[in-house]
């Protein structure tokens, strides 16, 4: 438990909206229950989500005072009665705080359930937590949502982006044959990553050999037709972008004939035993991920750095660091 009396700096919101909802200011430094840990945050990430979380187009449960943020590095400063897997002193992460109901973690101190928290791997702790949100995004796609066997090929349409990578290195560690669509600029970087790169501009579809096992849109760029159109008979299309135009047609009748099967993917709608299982895979292997890009902000440029996810220019992960 703590005193009431303790206070943190947190950046939150009281209402949903634009990013300047968003304050920076005085907080109690929450209680833990007997299943929680109080975990002294050194970095939080902002993530898309964060941001859709914030702005109320992602729909969850929120606190009266939500803090921003679900991904978060940081070092155990206490623990409840009944956790044994943690101690004072350790280094710990977590990806899956701040909706749900559950308090964010962008704040000096966050109280954690022990179910939720993971050990830090002996990596660089800013470079882990600038993976562990595309990384988990991208090994529920491609460890439990695909049915691929090894040699089978994976369309990562958006290969350059933070979850196009991951995509690509996971998919890669499985023994998948990964194609990329991305910019010529970004040829280099994705080719290093294994992937077989074609350009991303119209007719793209036409630089295919034939036609593939599965296709992932990470861009929300391509017609659903054009994408089906290129896969295999029980071909697997997943979405987790979506086109600027909501309603969309598409030939029905084939396809179920050619027996495909189309899905959208959020994280923040997997369980917590898929998120878990997800995790525990990126921690087996960690050492094998090339790390990301990372820009620092002050706690105090929070409703910044909310503004910066959002805007396509920015390419790299964003982190808060906590005074």
């Amino acid at each position: 438990m703590r005193a009431e009396t303790e206070k943190m700096q947190a950046a939150y919101f009281t209402q949903v909206g634009d990013p300047d909802q968003i304050e920076v200011g005085q907080l109690p430094v929450p209680s833990i229950g007997p299943a929680d840990v109080l975990v002294r945050i050194c970095e939080a990430a902002v993530d898309r989500v964060d941001a859709y979380v914030r702005s109320g187009a992602f729909k969850t449960p929120l606190q009266p005072q939500q803090i921003i943020g679900r991904d978060v590095w940081g070092t155990v400063a206490a623990v409840g009665a009944q956790v044994k897997a943690f101690h004072v002193g350790d280094r710990v992460w977590t990806n899956s705080m701040g909706y749900g109901g559950r308090q964010g973690i962008t704040a000096q101190f966050a109280a954690i359930p022990e179910t939720r928290l993971f050990g830090m791997p002996n990596v660089n702790p800013s470079s882990w937590l600038a993976l562990v949100h595309p990384g988990a995004t991208a090994v529920i796609i491609v460890t439990q949502l695909l049915k691929l066997q090894p040699g089978q090929t994976l369309l990562v349409e958006g290969g350059a982006g933070h979850v196009g990578r991951m995509l690509i290195q996971c998919a890669k560690i499985c023994g998948l044959h990964v194609i990329a669509t991305v910019n010529p600029r970004d040829f280099a970087t994705v080719t290093a990553l294994g992937a077989e790169v074609i350009d991303y501009s119209p007719g793209w579809e036409t630089k295919l050999a034939g036609p593939v096992d599965a296709i992932i849109d990470t861009s929300g760029r391509v017609p659903l037709q054009l994408n089906l159109d290129q896969l295999a008979v029980g071909g697997q299309l997943i979405l987790i972008a979506a086109t600027k135009e909501p309603k969309v047609s598409f030939d029905l009748p084939r396809f179920y004939m050619n027996v495909q099967q189309l899905r959208g993917f959020v994280i923040s709608r997997a369980s917590l035993a898929s998120l878990t299982q997800a995790n525990q895979w990126l921690l087996q292997h960690a050492a094998a991920f090339a790390p990301l890009t990372v820009e620092r902000l002050p706690l105090s440029d929070a409703a910044k750095a909310h503004a910066m996810v959002m805007d396509p220019q920015v390419k790299t992960r964003l982190l808060i660091t906590l005074p």
